[in-house]
């Protein structure tokens, strides 16, 4: 059951002139994410997803308390890290696209709804 929903979109030229200030990057992606995220195209898609992701939460997330990597098919996952986010309980999907000037990133957020067996549903 979708529970929540986040959209942004950010200027690649925006991200591109940030990333000449030294603690940029450190501030807003993690270790794992700065080593995957070598050009301002990514690091704006990670930038636009996890303001996405903040939107479809509800919650007042930290750069560093959400985490977006591809997983081994190359879709981005988000992993957040916050006591008050449940991953076994709510599940995020969410989307990264690029054009030559703009990244824009759809997060939906989503309640697991478990049936009991023998349940009608």
């Amino acid at each position: 059951m979708v529970v929540g929903l986040g959209i942004d979109i950010v200027e690649i030229a925006r991200i591109e002139a940030a990333m000449r200030h030294p603690r940029f990057l450190e501030r807003i992606l993690t270790p794992v994410e700065i080593e995957f995220c070598t050009t301002p195209a990514k690091v704006a898609g990670r930038w636009a997803a996890k303001e996405a992701i903040a939107k479809a939460v509800g919650l007042h997330l930290s750069w560093q308390d959400v985490e977006v990597l591809p997983d081994e098919m190359g879709l981005p996952v988000a992993r957040v890290s916050s006591h008050h986010f449940d991953p076994n309980r709510l599940r995020l999907k969410i989307s990264i696209s690029h054009e030559r000037s703009n990244a824009v990133a759809v997060a939906i957020l989503e309640r697991v709804v478990i049936h009991a067996p023998g349940s009608l549903m």
